[in-house]
């Protein structure tokens, strides 16, 4: 029920339906009022009796009204002007100096000198529309004046975390908030165009071309590159073993330095002398790479910095250097060669791997050896048995790599192989050969799962001779493909060289191999080297499998390549391809406990999973075992996370969780369990100590690729039915945002019935009652 009220107010009864039973309930209210002023007439004056009964019959009259729930409703008009949001780049990039600019003012300047000051180009638009400010690096900052935008502008610090990526996603989100009431006139987006945040756009952007919200940028910035050398990237292993010899190559941008020109290039860690190199400008466009080859000594996380001189016109000195953090440790890998017989292939490599100080190495030969005159046999024989409790460890997930020879394994065997790869993480390496595997069409599937190939054929050797090696009989030609060679942070086992270049080179001269097997990769493998025969014969393949990985090498013949050179590249192939099996070890522990994050590299805005494994020796590890991680920034005293760790279904003694995002910065993650500290033998075992975990910004092109971009301006601006415009001609952008207004009624409501006024004003009328009743002396 609504009632129209003078000046377009209206009183609407929300309890109404119920009318009924309210208005029943006033009428018997009204007579029991009448009832009792009859009553008191007789004892009271007229006048006195009247004044009672209307009080009584306002206060009764006021509680019905309330039932009927009323609210107060009052209608207004407003006019509200079309909205435009301006919003300004403020990353890095826009910190930049173009080539040509005789004032020396970067494309910041340039910006704010559209939007303050009198005679600023979009300062016009705040008199005919509702103008709402945003800046935007890698977030948005909220909506502000048009005003604000000098500040924010102004106030850019350079090499600010949260500058270093341009996203401006989160600004076409906010013009797609703006209320339904509310004219949306366009996006006005200044900007260099260099957006580098992996984001897509394309849905937003569709967005606001079906609100019919039109996009305007405003490019600044030349698209001609400045002249400007830089560390493009940087790329180094993970972790290393104490003693190896790490190799980090250092991209180098050179944009505008001379073709034939040298860059000195330096390498920097902490207690050692700088490494320098120089690097040649082979071609305008082409970015040199330097390699560095660095000895790690120190155990625990080593920081390296890389720096390239300034050039003579150099357009930012922030992008000079880059540093990354290589984790060292001080354990060995462990290793197990399994094979049929001691063939040349398991002896040479037996051979080197023994003499590697950052291997524990054991090998088992099912066939054994001529014997020598003693009656011990050379290697055991048979692998170490499944234990027969339920639940306990198997004796294989101790190694960290497995190489499984020519060798005809059982089904049992195979199906441990895969548990050891699949739930433990383990990496298992397959070196085949011409006695068993060449017909493997019986594999078990536990096999068959566990090969990154499928379709395996042997390869028949060349006719010709090799003419590099005219000694050694003909064989087939291996070689990686030239994007794994290039990968080398991904596949060290390739790089058999300082650079992918010479790398190539060493492979190209490798003898040839008389005997291979290859297949077709699997879908998720990945072809590291293939034969003459194309990409559907992988030599070498690699996959990734549960928690580990696998890798085919087939071929019984890389002791071959120690001809004429000894250990220099059969030694190097194959220690590279122990401490890529053994990457992503747990860094951090004692002989009853490891511990760690799964990488010691993480990216902020990155969840970082953190693992524990328990020993065997422990006892009493269940799902219900106590253990959690506690990460502390370096030079804090305050936890950042505290992670707790849970038992992993189908991986006994293994605990994992996941640290929230972290700032940049550095780590240090301590494990709190205080079972063991009980444990028999915890004093014998040494401090746990503590993992390290370094968290860096997302890698970004934002201080390299310098040059301003218009091909993503002028896809949105299509998409929206907008128009690029470059600070030349962005004078006649308000031309184009025509004033608009809208007439909106509000409507304002107001409870009446639990309003503090109609509270006041029912017991103000029972006092007043109350009152002259005990005045007139009534009971």
């Amino acid at each position: 029920m609504t009632w129209v009220l003078a000046g377009g107010g209206r009183i609407l009864l929300a309890g109404g339906g119920r009318a009924w039973l309210w208005l029943l309930a006033g009428a018997a209210a009204v007579s029991l009022v009448v009832v009792l002023y009859r009553t008191e007439r007789k004892l009271i004056s007229r006048r006195a009796g009247l004044t009672l009964l209307a009080l009584r019959l306002v206060a009764a009259a006021v509680l019905v009204f309330a039932l009927f729930e009323p609210i107060a409703a009052w209608s207004r008009q407003e006019t509200v002007r079309g909205r435009v949001i301006v919003a300004a780049d403020v990353s890095e990039s826009m910190g930049t100096v173009d080539p040509g600019r005789t004032d020396g003012k970067s494309r910041r300047e340039l910006a704010r000198s559209l939007v303050s000051g009198e005679k600023a180009t979009l300062g016009k638009l705040d008199a005919d529309h509702d103008v709402k400010a945003i800046a935007f690096a890698r977030d948005t900052t909220p909506e502000g004046p048009l005003g604000s935008l000098d500040g924010r502008l102004s106030s850019a610090k350079p090499g600010a975390a949260d500058l270093a990526e341009t996203d401006w996603s989160g600004v076409f989100a906010s013009a797609l908030k703006t209320p339904d009431e509310v004219p949306m006139l366009g996006v006005v987006l200044i900007t260099d165009g260099r957006k580098n945040a992996p984001v897509d756009d394309a849905a937003l952007v569709d967005k606001l071309a079906a609100r019919g919200v039109p996009v305007y940028p405003i490019l600044i910035g030349s698209t001609t590159p400045p002249d400007d050398v830089a560390i493009a990237s940087l790329r180094a292993p993970e972790s290393v073993y104490k003693g190896d010899v790490a190799t980090i190559e250092a991209t180098i941008k050179a944009d505008g330095v001379p073709v034939g020109s040298t860059l000195n290039v330096t390498l920097s860690r902490p207690g050692s002398k700088p490494i320098e190199q120089s690097v040649r400008v082979i071609k305008d466009g082409v970015r040199p790479v330097a390699t560095f080859r660095v000895p790690l000594e120190a155990v625990g996380a080593v920081p390296i910095t890389v720096a390239v001189a300034a050039s003579k016109n150099d357009a930012r000195a922030d992008n000079n250097e880059r540093s990354t953090v290589v984790q060292v440790a001080d354990d060995k890998a462990s290793v197990l060669l399994v094979d049929g017989e001691a063939r040349w292939e398991f002896r040479y490599l037996r051979n080197a791997l023994i003499r590697d100080p950052r291997v524990a190495l054991d090998a088992i030969v099912f066939q054994q050896p001529p014997s020598t005159g003693t009656a011990e046999a050379t290697y055991p024989t048979t692998l170490p048995a499944r234990p027969s409790t339920p639940g306990a460890a198997d004796p294989l997930n101790r190694f960290d790599m497995i190489v499984i020879g020519d060798a005809e394994l059982s089904t049992d065997v195979w199906a441990r192989l895969d548990a050891y790869v699949g739930e433990r993480g383990g990496t298992l390496v397959i070196v085949p050969g011409p006695k068993h595997w060449p017909a493997q069409g019986a594999l078990s599937d536990a096999s068959r799962a566990l090969l990154p190939v499928t379709d395996l054929r042997r390869v028949e050797p060349e006719t010709a001779d090799d003419p590099a090696h005219p000694s050694l009989p003909p064989g087939a030609i291996v070689m990686p493909t030239s994007a794994m060679l290039d990968d080398g942070s991904t596949w060290p086992m390739l790089q058999l060289g300082s650079s992918a270049t010479a790398s190539g080179e060493a492979w190209a001269g490798l003898p040839r191999l008389p005997w291979a097997l290859v297949g077709r990769s699997k879908p998720g493998a990945s072809v590291l080297a293939t034969t003459r025969e194309g990409d559907d014969s992988a030599v070498l393949a690699a996959m990734p499998y549960g928690l580990g990985k696998t890798l085919w090498i087939g071929t019984d013949s890389t002791w071959r390549w120690r001809y004429r050179v000894g250990d220099a590249l059969h030694h190097r192939f194959w220690g590279q391809i122990v401490r890529w099996a053994s990457s992503g070890k747990l860094g951090a522990g004692n002989r009853l406990v490891r511990f760690g994050p799964s990488t010691t590299r993480a990216r902020s805005g990155e969840g970082i999973k953190i693992q524990a494994r328990i020993a065997e020796t422990v006892p009493d590890v269940g799902p219900d075992f106590l253990v959690a991680a506690r990460v502390t920034k370096t030079g804090s005293k305050e936890a950042a996370a505290i992670v707790p760790l849970r038992a992993v279904p189908g991986r006994p003694r293994l605990f994992e969780g996941i640290a929230p995002p972290l700032s940049e910065g550095t780590y240090a993650i301590l494990l709190d369990a205080p079972a063991l500290a009980t444990t028999p033998g915890a004093e014998a075992a040494g401090p746990i100590g503590e993992a390290s975990l370094t968290v860096a910004p997302r890698e970004t092109s934002e201080r390299i690729e310098l040059s301003a971009s218009r091909d993503a301006l002028d896809r949105i601006a299509a998409a929206t039915g907008g128009k690029v415009f470059t600070l030349d001609d962005a004078s006649g952008l308000p031309a184009l945002l025509q004033s608009k207004v809208k007439t909106v009624t509000k409507t304002e409501e107001t409870p009446l019935w639990d309003h503090p006024a109609g509270l006041f004003l029912f017991f103000g009328i029972v006092g007043v009652e109350w009152i002259m009743r005990k005045r007139l002396g009534l009971p």
